[in-house]
Order: C-alpha cells, then structure tokens, then sequence
C-alpha cells in the first residue's frame, strides 16, 4: 500500500529530482493522512444543527467546528435523496449518473417507472430449476469514489450508503454492504403486514397488506403471501399460527415449526421464512413482529419480508458472504433498505412510539457495525451512513411547524422535539468515532440535503391542463373542463388517459416537466425549432403562480435543461421544479395523475419534504476535523477523499479537493 501511495507521489512530483524519491525511500515521505472517514446523515438540516449549536446540544459537532471547520453542503438538483446519493458516490451531476427523481418516464409509451432501478426476480426452468438468480439492475451511471480508490489499491468500506446498489465489485479485503435501495422479497421498497381482528377483510393497502385474524378460543391462522412464483404468477403463502393469551397481554405466532412469543408493547427477535418456488428452488426472508395490542382486539404488526443476510435473495453485499458473516457474528438484522416503515406509520398500523423506537434501536445497531469495522481497522476509506435523521422529519415536521395542518400545541408538546432527538444521536455517534481517530485521519460529517415543511400540494398536471399545455381525452375548454384524472395509462382499457396529439407538456416524478417532443417521444407534437420558447413560456408562468389564500409565490426557481449535456441526458426533464417553503407537488400528480384541484391542503403525516424544494436553499450540512475549503457541494466530498488518499482522480469526476 505503501509502495503505491508513493508511485502516486513520484508521478505527481514529476522532474522535481530524484533526491526528493530518495528521501521518500529514506522514510521521510510526504505526510498524509492515515484514513478517511465519511459520516453521512441523510437530511440533517442546517438550520436545526446550526440552532442546536448555539444552545449547546450537539458537544461533539462543536468540536468538528472548533478544531476544524463547518459549512452548509451544497446540495443537488433536485435535493432528492436518489438524486442526492448519486451525487455524493458518483461525483458527478445528474446530467452525468442519470439519476433524476423516485420515478422516471418512458418516452416510448409515457408509463412512469422507478427512477433508480428494479429488481430483476429470479427465474425457474419448467422443471422448477433456478435459470436465472434474482439480480438488481441500476440505472445509475459512473463509478463510485469509493470503487474507484478500490480500484487503485487502497481498502474500502462502504457501509449502508444510500442509493448505491447494487454492491460495487471491490478489490480484496474490501467490504460493502448496501443499505437503502435494497428491496423486499417482492421486489417492492418495503410491503409491512398488518394483522387484526378488526380487519373486515384481508386486502392490500399502499405500502402494506392487511390480513384479517379470527380467533376461535384466542386461536387463528393467516397466510401470509411472500414473493410471487415466476412460473403460476402467484404469490407463495405461507400459514402464520397465531395463539392470543389475553389475560396475560401476549401472544405466540408460529412460522413453519418456530415459535416467538411477545407481550403487549414489544419487538420480537427476528424470524426466518422460506418460501417454496418449486421442490428444488426456495427464497428465505426474515421478519419480525410487534404487539401493538392484545385483548378484546389483536392488532401485531410485522415486517416486510427482508432478505436474509445468509442466503439473500439477490446480493447485498462484498464479497457476497459479507452480509452472512455479520449475521453470523452479531445475529439477524434489518437488511431492508427503506428502512424505516413510514406507509404503516401512515396508515396507523404502526404508532409513533413503535416508529420511534425503532428509528433508535437502527441507528443504534448501524452505528455499533461502523464502529466496529472501524476497531477492526484495515482501511484507508471508511464510508457510513444512517437515515433515521431523514425519515423522522418527513413524518413529524409537521407536529414542529405552527403553520402546517397537523399542528398543534398538544401535538408540539409530544413530538416537536423528535427530529432534534435524531440529532442528539448523530452527535453521539460522531462522538463515538472521533474518540477513534488517528492524529492524520480525515472525518467529514455530511448530509446530503435540508429540510422544509410540506404543508400544500401543487398539481402540476392539473395546472398544465388548465393552462392550455396537457390535454385531456373528450375535453373541451381547459379553463373550465372537469378534470380528475387517476392515471396516464388506464391498464383495463388499454388507452391513454391524455390526447397526446394535443398535448405539449406533462408532469412526472416529484418536479419534472417534459415536453411532448417530436422524435423523442412517441406521439410527439412540440418540434426543436419551439422547444426553447416553449420551456420559458411554462416557466415564467408558473414563477408567476401563486398561493390563492395567501398569496405566496409557489416557486422559488424554476431550473431548465434547453439543450442537456453530459453522458446521461435521456432521462433529464426540460422543466425541473423548485418549490418554495411550504409546497411540494402532490403525490398523484407525480404520478401522472390529475386530481380535479390544482392546490390540496396536507393533513397526512408525511409532513416535511425536501424532494423538489429549490436546492439553492436546501443544503446539507459538512464538518470537518481539518479546514476546508468555502463552497463545497456533494460533488467535492468524494475528490477530497482521493486526493487525501493520493489516489488519481479520474478526469470525469465535476468536484474539487476542499484542502
């Protein structure tokens, strides 16, 4: 290792002489820091660390600031998590790894997918014979930093980094293992289950399934439906015995011979399932139950099905034994990679208190596995990340902001202060690693953007049907047309919702425009020659559009891409939205839709959203333990660490070296 990092120095000297080589040899080589550490805390504000400074609460980050330095981290755009990440790993701007939003566009039939990639399931033979294993396809593009130091000798850990996988090919005694981005059994972010005996019925809800229990002398059975068989299209069910003991405030379930029993209030340990495909093919899962009420009324909540770390559906990790070995040495654990269950919490089939303290128990176990391939040594670049910071604020701004729907006093008294707690924590855990730290090591301590209150939802379909952009099947009159439309592409009758033949523009993802483009898209109408005029009509009119109780402008900045450069433009929008504080575009019209209003007040929980907020004013946070150079984004973190390693950068990385 050694030896490398000093063919790097001797290159980058060039003809400065060969006494400088030979006092290199002599072991009077260059000072250079031992390790990089990067700490990154999906969605840690700025503005709240920087309040909690001043009062004192977060000691350690203190320190960062004291001994080293601290700016605002310049974020992506769009300041989304997917968007964000890929920043962050790739060094590179969307326009460049491809990553625009949650969902991307099909120009060739105008059907959203998932914007950063699929689960690719496994397939069988006719004789039931696994053909093909399960496999992650990313739509990413470029190489991660951390591969790339990999690649040139150094020993990498990348630890539960968001949004990227699937696990890089690492070069020996490297290690990886992928956090969010890693799906169910099914193939989806997270499906939770829901048991109750108050369920009329057993049916699928976003996000999860409601199974219904009945209890015959506190006795029951439900099937639970875990991953679809390849060949009959079925989900494979599997039989959940459930004995209630009312008296006693517990209850046993039993899974395929094994049984746990909790008491009313808590967490079971985790339980293994094996799904059978075919007599010679199975996939394992693990889950894990909680006991939200047993009496008259059994409600339990459980898991998604999550792969298991020592057989995993499709790989999560490197070398490919690295999730078994860390089961293997401190037990089962979370593998999902939407880690935190915010559509149960949605749908109150889980309670605030079960999120909470379950957002507590993650982070806890995620910083005990940092901390101990950190003892463990045996690495130049240590990478760690954690999400409860961002997960708590989407579901509890709302309980801390005044203005926003769900608020009020009773509710502040209880919650207002949950999303500082996860800073509390992120302050403990830098503690943790600082007190690790050698005299060179590099830390950075980042976020990959902020946070703002979501407390109106803005149509963006509606808004371009009422303007004369998009246009609906049968309609007359934009200005006066009902509109309320569910989809863009109805499955049943095979059509398209929206007359493509007369339609300019239409919204997709979370504050994306696209023109209908001739040659681009399959029926489209807007030709190069007015493209560019076009692009600034739609923009300088919704800057205009305002707030029609308040008053307030919707729009901060409206970012826009007339003629895209870079290696990855066929997924980037002409339009890129940015909210200001307070407006979000509406779930349903990022989805396509067009609901009949064009405002929505927000009364759900997912309360705080940064998704498509001007990312000129949703900055991360960055500390440091050295000094760094002002006006850092995400793009800057990576070459710093590479350069601080003396690994060669590679000439398409767009960041810089803060030192």
């Amino acid at each position: 290792m050694l030896v490398k990092k000093r063919q790097w120095y001797f290159q980058r000297l060039g003809n400065m002489g060969a006494w400088v080589a030979a006092l290199c040899l002599l072991g009077a080589a260059p000072v250079m820091a031992e390790r990089v550490i990067i700490l990154g805390f999906d969605g840690a504000d700025p503005h709240i660390v920087e309040t909690m400074l001043e009062a004192g609460e977060l000691p350690n980050l203190a320190k960062l600031k004291a001994s080293g330095s601290y700016q605002q981290l310049g974020s992506s755009s769009p300041p989304q998590s997917p968007t964000a990440w890929s920043s962050f790993s790739t060094c590179k701007t969307p326009l460049n790894h491809g990553i625009y939003d949650f969902l991307k566009r099909n120009p060739k039939n105008y059907i959203p997918a998932p914007g950063f990639g699929r689960l690719s399931h496994a397939q069988l033979d006719t004789s039931g014979n696994l053909k093909a294993p399960a496999h992650y396809v990313s739509n990413r593009k470029g190489d991660t930093f951390w591969k790339v130091a990999s690649d040139q000798g150094m020993k990498v850990k990348a630890l539960l980094v968001p949004f990227a996988y699937p696990a890089d090919e690492l070069s020996d005694e490297c290690r990886m293992l992928c956090g969010l981005d890693v799906p169910d059994i099914r193939g989806t972010q997270s499906t939770y289950f829901a048991l109750s005996t108050v369920f009329a019925k057993s049916e699928s809800v976003p996000g999860g399934q409601r199974l219904a229990l009945r209890l015959t002398e506190g006795k029951g059975t439900v099937q639970v439906p875990g991953i679809r068989n390849p060949s009959t299209r079925k989900y494979v069910e599997v039989p959940l015995e459930v004995s209630v003991d009312a008296a006693a405030k517990s209850v046993a379930l039993t899974v395929q011979g094994k049984t746990v029993s909790i008491k009313e209030g808590t967490w079971s340990d985790w339980t293994p399932w094996t799904f059978e495909l075919s007599p010679s093919y199975s996939v394992k899962a693990i889950s894990r139950y909680f006991a939200t009420e047993v009496g008259d009324t059994v409600r339990i909540y459980m898991t998604c099905l999550q792969f298991h770390p020592e057989a995993p559906y499709a790989p999560m990790s490197t070398p490919e034994s690295y999730a078994g070995e860390i089961a293997e040495r401190d037990g089962l654990y979370k593998t999902i990679g939407w880690a935190y269950d915010t559509k149960a919490l949605e749908r109150d089939d889980m309670t605030e208190a079960m999120f909470l303290e379950d957002v507590q128990r993650t982070m806890a176990w995620r910083e005990q596995l940092v901390l101990d391939e950190i003892d463990a040594g045996n690495f130049d670049l240590l990478v760690g990340a954690w999400t409860g910071t961002d997960r708590v604020a989407h579901m509890f701004w709302g309980y801390r902001d005044p203005k926003h729907p769900r608020y009020s006093e009773a509710l502040f008294k209880k919650y207002g202060r949950v999303v500082e707690d996860t800073y509390l924590k992120m302050d403990s855990i830098v503690g943790n690693v600082m007190k690790r730290l050698g005299e060179d090591d590099l830390l950075l301590v980042m976020s990959d953007h902020g946070f703002h209150s979501f407390r109106k939802g803005f149509s963006v379909n509606t808004w371009l049907i009422r303007n004369g952009y998009l246009t609906v099947r049968g309609q007359t009159n934009p200005e006066t047309a009902f509109t309320d439309v569910k989809f863009m592409y109805d499955r049943k009758t095979k059509g398209y919702t929206y007359d493509w033949s007369k339609s300019k523009a239409y919204g997709l993802g979370l504050g994306m425009i696209f023109l209908n483009r001739q040659g681009r898209e399959k029926e489209g109408i807007v030709g190069d020659g007015e493209a560019a005029a076009l692009i600034n009509e739609i923009k300088t009119k919704l800057l205009a559009e305002t707030d029609p109780e308040s008053g307030d402008p919707i729009f901060r900045a409206i970012y826009t891409n007339v003629n895209p450069q870079g290696a990855a433009t066929a997924d980037a929008p002409d339009l890129q939205l940015g909210y200001a504080e307070g407006y979000q575009t509406t779930k349903a019209s990022a989805a396509g839709a067009a609901p009949k209003e064009i405002f929505s007040v927000n009364n759900k929980k997912w309360s705080g959203e940064h998704a498509s907020s001007d990312h000129a004013f949703t900055s991360g946070i960055l500390f440091a333990n050295k000094p760094m150079k002002t006006g850092a984004t995400l793009l800057d973190l990576g070459v710093t660490a590479l350069e601080t390693l003396r690994v060669e950068v590679p000439t398409d990385f767009e960041g810089k070296s803060l030192r």
